[in-house]
């Protein structure tokens, strides 16, 4: 469906490069990464919105460099969806075939064959201020479907919404695609909440893309301390708190970090480090605890909970143990001089 190949993008100062991507026909993918690594920029390269310096993007086995968006059959939806509040449902879903010369009768009849694709055809005459979240996205997708898009690019949809209303969605979204294969590039901040509806995410860090796999996979186990810090995981530490001598950072899941009263006894087989509490807050049946610990490097915070010592209670500025075992530690060599605090 899509692919990608020795892109370079400026945008002012910024360059976003990528050197390969592909999206398959039917995929979900999101694009993940913090803030300026480049993701929106991404997007608008596909839909033709943002010129190449040079490289090749490939739309249906073809090169789409030099054909305007219109011509790419790709819909592009923003964080409000952009319906037209004057026009009802139908005339929103039929807008760009107008723009496109079709007549009246037959734009009408073409919108209504896509609302009614979409489940949306009880919809037609009502006005967007009148529709839920998740109607609104069925139109604006149905609108994008009318024009002849294949290729969803979705910029932050679901951003402004409630919880509530964003899961539900979300929901939407999985139904669409799973009744008319649709293929979807989405930019989300929450890939947590989008990894279930998702086959995989990419990473964007600096302009580049560091990560490129199964979402869970790439949270378990990152591939290199740029695509951790990218993606946000906690309790990155440099190796040498572990063992003296180390090189590189270290992984632990903060579902595998316990706890514990400072002068409790690590298990054979675990490491115990000590610091000081910071936060302690409720999550579910236990508590969340977050611990500044010092080492030969600098300090480092870890995430754990607690569970399994009755009684203890840590508070902030409290000294406590995080302990956690050695089979659980996931290396993540340096590279390039990565450094920083973790």
């Amino acid at each position: 469906m899509l692919r990608c190949e020795g892109c370079r993008i400026r945008a002012g100062a910024f360059l976003l490069s990528v050197d390969r991507f592909a999206l398959a026909r039917g995929e979900h993918c999101l694009v993940i990464g913090p803030s300026g690594a480049g993701k929106s920029l991404f997007l608008r390269a596909i839909a033709g919105l943002a010129p190449l310096d040079r490289g090749s993007i490939r739309l249906r086995g073809e090169e789409a460099k030099d054909l305007v968006p219109e011509a790419r059959r790709i819909g592009l939806v923003f964080q409000h969806y952009s319906l037209f509040p004057h026009l009802s449902v139908v005339e929103n879903v039929a807008f760009g075939l107008q723009m496109r010369g079709v007549g009246r009768r037959e734009r009408r009849r073409e919108a209504e064959v896509v609302l009614e694709r979409l489940g949306c055809a009880a919809l037609a005459n009502r006005r967007p201020m009148t529709l839920s979240g998740g109607e609104q996205q069925r139109v604006a997708i149905a609108r994008a479907l009318a024009a002849g898009a294949d290729l969803l690019l979705l910029d932050e949809p679901f951003a402004a919404l409630d919880p509530t209303t964003r899961a539900a969605c979300r929901a939407e979204l999985l139904q669409v695609r799973r009744t008319i294969d649709l293929t979807v590039l989405e930019v989300t901040h929450a890939a947590d909440e989008a990894a279930a509806g998702a086959d995989r995410a990419v990473v964007l860090e600096g302009g580049e893309i560091v990560a490129d796999g199964v979402y869970a996979d790439l949270v378990g186990t990152p591939p290199s301390l740029r695509a951790a810090r990218a993606i946000g995981v906690p309790n990155l530490i440099p190796a040498n708190h572990i063992e003296r001598g180390w090189k590189g950072w270290i992984m632990v899941g903060t579902s595998h970090v316990s706890v514990r009263p400072i002068d409790s006894v690590t298990p054979q087989g675990a490491i115990g480090l000590a610091g000081t509490v910071e936060t302690v807050e409720p999550f579910g049946p236990v508590e969340r605890v977050r611990i500044r610990v010092e080492g030969p490097d600098g300090p480092a915070v870890l995430v754990g909970f607690v569970h399994g010592t009755p009684g203890f209670g840590p508070v902030p500025g409290a000294q406590a143990r995080a302990v956690f075992s050695r089979t659980v530690l996931h290396l993540l060599p340096e590279k390039n001089g990565e450094r920083g605090e973790g």
